[in-house]
């Protein structure tokens, strides 16, 4: 039997598609506990996991580059080294990582990736604001759900410290929410302005201005070279694990879900961090505080339902969904 040269042979994938948003919420949901085992300078962790992912991700982008030529490559050209807007979504991005490690720093892994869900609320805002989107009811029956747990945790919250500030953790927790809600934004206009470009080549300029935006308060703070082991260690287990396969395999895989499931695959990755937060280390989880984080994510949930439900008044929404398609927190 002869094949034509031009003709693709499909392979059944190892991971079943439906499966693949489940794994990659996962790994990701280690993040925060990769960034407390490190334990260094907030500045010198957040450039390190860009430093060390982006020789990774150009290895990727290289290969997918000398695969055999797709019809959607065809038309774009490959690889695409350099895509504008993805990199000034990168730039949001590591401002965001240096934030959520101050975050992480202050309140833990567990509460540390649960304060950053809150930019479901900010892309849904921006969403009405500026492109006339129409959530449906639950975005805005969210909203004060969601505020509701932040009080309980500004209120009866605790940090790693004892004479830490939970209304400083909670500050950066929402700045990390707000960036991370920019960068969701900026990038969902790089994919509608390339929409051929693989997922690789995206999360290459993504990371790369990331990596620029770290790499500035970091040698500011001459914290710019490597930790040392194990320290570093951590790090690379957070620039390959999470950052690199854990949102590849999520961010191209989700869509592959039903609506509903969506929401909870996104939603496993910072329930799992509270949960590995307490097991692994030992981070104080009262009943108040668990009761915060609960009424949070419950809030998120239903904000997110209605943000998925936009829509504008005369076209599709450019912003459909944005947080949906990418991990629930950096």
């Amino acid at each position: 039997m002869t094949t034509s040269p031009h003709s693709t042979v499909r392979v059944r994938p190892v991971v079943p598609m439906a499966v693949r948003p489940w794994i990659g919420a996962v790994m990701i949901s280690f993040s925060a506990v990769w960034v407390r085992l490190a334990d260094v300078e907030v500045a010198r962790s957040a450039f390190l996991r860009t430093a060390y992912a982006l020789p990774v991700l150009a290895l990727l982008v290289a290969i997918s580059g000398r695969k055999v030529v797709t019809h959607a490559r065809a038309r774009s050209g490959a690889p695409r080294w350099w895509l504008p807007l993805a990199f000034a979504a990168g730039v949001l991005l590591g401002l965001d990582f240096v934030a959520w490690h101050a975050t992480i720093e202050i309140v833990g892994a567990g509460l540390g990736t649960v304060l950053p869900n809150l930019q479901v609320v900010f892309v849904g805002v921006a969403g009405v604001v500026l492109f006339r989107e129409r959530p449906a009811a639950l975005f805005w029956i969210g909203l004060p759900i969601v505020l509701a747990g932040v009080w309980l945790l500004g209120a009866y919250g605790r940090t790693l410290a004892e004479d830490g500030s939970m209304l400083l953790g909670i500050f950066w927790g929402v700045v990390t929410a707000l960036l991370y809600a920019g960068a969701l934004i900026v990038l969902r206009l790089a994919r509608a302005r390339t929409p051929s470009a693989a997922a690789v080549s995206v999360l290459w300029s993504l990371t790369l201005g990331a990596a620029l935006a770290t790499l500035i308060p970091a040698a500011a703070a001459g914290v710019a070279g490597p930790a040392g082991w194990p320290a570093d260690g951590w790090l690379l287990m957070l620039a390959i694990g999470s950052q690199v396969v854990g949102w590849l395999v999520l961010t191209t895989s989700i869509h592959h879900l039903p609506a509903a499931a969506t929401s909870v695959a996104l939603l496993l990755q910072p329930v799992l961090a509270l949960l590995w937060g307490a097991l692994l280390l030992s981070e104080p989880l009262g009943g108040a505080q668990l009761a915060g984080a609960v009424t949070v994510l419950a809030g998120v949930a239903l904000a997110h339902r209605g943000v998925a439900q936009a829509r504008l008044p005369d076209e599709p929404p450019p912003l459909l969904d944005a947080a949906g398609s990418t991990p629930a927190s950096p």
